[in-house]
């Protein structure tokens, strides 16, 4: 029995390196140069957290550092959230639109670094996930500014989940002293995936 190039977890369908469609965009030339060369796990501890705290239907959702996209598009498929995806390494488009099609399902993306996401910007979205972006120290400070920068422009709500990097501990300890509805919370899944991490939560009314 050949090894399966797919799974399917939170509704959705997810295609491993090995999968025929994967390999043809790598044959291409979309090489990912910034971690987006898989799925990461952490995004399935949110998609569970938003599971069991479901948002409003229809909500403007940002997916930072998204990659292939499967965190927004679980909020696609489960909220109708209208989704936009943004990416510093623009390769991770390809896998993003081909995991949408896939799961028949529309999210938009948009190359951008986080320093590039303004305050004009990020007032487009009601709330905004991220999931296994506090991978090098000086993210840390980079995340809390954009955080700053979308509790100013209104933001209901911006959740991060990681599995407790060092950057990431720095990052919750910033947001702590900063902001006043913060929540730290441990996650863990041992279906339909083994993960464990945490998540930082700040909200406003």
């Amino acid at each position: 029995m050949k090894p399966s190039t797919q799974r399917q977890a939170f509704g959705l369908k997810i295609l491993n390196a090995k999968h025929h469609a994967v390999r043809k965009l790598k044959a291409q030339g979309h090489q990912a140069e910034i971690h987006g060369n898989k799925f990461w796990n952490s995004s399935f501890l949110i998609m569970d957290h938003l599971k069991r705290h479901p948002p409003k239907q229809g909500l403007r959702v940002l997916d930072i550092g998204c990659g292939w996209g499967l965190l927004g598009l679980y909020c696609a498929k489960q909220f109708n959230a209208r989704v936009t995806g943004i990416d510093a390494d623009k390769n991770v488009g390809p896998y993003l639109q081909l995991h949408a099609t896939t799961n028949q399902l529309a999210m938009s993306f948009e190359t951008r670094s986080f320093d590039q996401l303004t305050k004009a910007y990020l007032a487009n979205f009601d709330l905004i996930v991220g999931a296994d972006i506090c991978f090098w120290d000086e993210l840390a400070h980079t995340v809390f500014k954009l955080i700053k920068r979308a509790h100013t422009a209104g933001v209901g709500q911006i959740i991060i989940a990681d599995p407790c990097r060092t950057p990431f501990e720095v990052l919750v300890d910033k947001s702590e002293r900063a902001f006043d509805q913060v929540e730290r919370i441990d996650a863990r899944l041992k279906r339909p995936v083994k993960a464990t991490g945490d998540l930082l939560i700040v909200s406003q009314d």
